[in-house]
């Protein structure tokens, strides 16, 4: 599998960082992970066409990781796709489609395609991946995902606290993509700051710990030191950088 950051920012305008968007080659499949503001123009720069994306799969309700979703529904609406879109999400995401459906005072929307949606948390097979969604701490119903395919394993946590369930989602990651929205020393209960997600990745023996959600002007040499000091090595997560998992 191959990760491209398509977006490492947060709910702030950054110039540097898109929001929270990312894609997963797996050679047969292109996966899409939140599709936050700015991630259609950086899928184009990315190279991979919209049309060819055939999962998304969302973590929770904030419009900083789902703000797209109407536009692409529409786009490839517009381009008259036929192939199924495997939809993985919370529940609270069938509200929504309800409403795109009915978008307009005289018509209900219609999808040339089956929008294949499956509720989180639970697991679904595709060809040569498994992807499994478990709730994690940050608001209800919020979702990091685990992608297992080719023998490696990619975990996204999504906004997320710290908590038991982060570590399990994590275990045995061969990348770990992890939430980093505090600075060090930081404390909130629905978000990491740096040294909390190195304890994470620590505990769940990940190999490599990718950090990602990064607020404006972010330091790598103040975020980075605070991660070495829990004894894992990390990086910051750059917009169009790809990672081999």
């Amino acid at each position: 599998m191959r990760l491209c950051v398509l977006g490492s920012g947060g709910i702030e305008p950054d110039p540097q960082r898109s929001g929270p968007a990312y894609l997963v080659d797996s050679g047969r499949l292109k996966i899409l992970l939140d599709l936050g503001p700015g991630a259609l123009r950086q899928l184009a720069r990315a190279g991979t066409p919209a049309d060819g994306v055939s999962v998304l799969c969302l973590t929770h309700r904030h419009p900083d990781h789902h703000a797209e979703l109407w536009l692409l529904l529409q786009l490839l609406r517009t381009h008259g796709r036929r192939q199924a879109l495997s939809l993985l999400a919370p529940e609270i995401f069938a509200e929504y489609l309800e409403f795109f459906a009915g978008w307009g005072r005289d018509h209900r929307v219609e999808l040339p395609f089956n929008l294949d949606s499956h509720w989180m948390p639970g697991s679904r097979r595709f060809t040569g991946v498994h992807i499994s969604g478990r709730l994690v701490p940050h608001v209800a119903g919020s979702v990091g995902y685990r992608l297992e395919g080719n023998g490696r394993v990619l975990v996204f946590t999504g906004d997320c606290g710290p908590g038991e369930e982060v570590v399990r989602l994590a275990a045995g990651a061969d990348l770990l993509l992890c939430e980093c929205s505090l600075p060090p020393g930081a404390r909130s209960a629905a978000h990491l700051a740096p040294e909390q997600a190195a304890e994470i990745a620590a505990r769940a023996g990940a190999r490599r710990l990718v950090l990602t959600h990064l607020p404006p002007h972010a330091d790598p040499e103040q975020i980075l030191p605070a991660c070495r000091d829990r004894g894992v090595e990390a990086v910051l997560a750059s917009d169009l950088e790809w990672f081999e998992v």
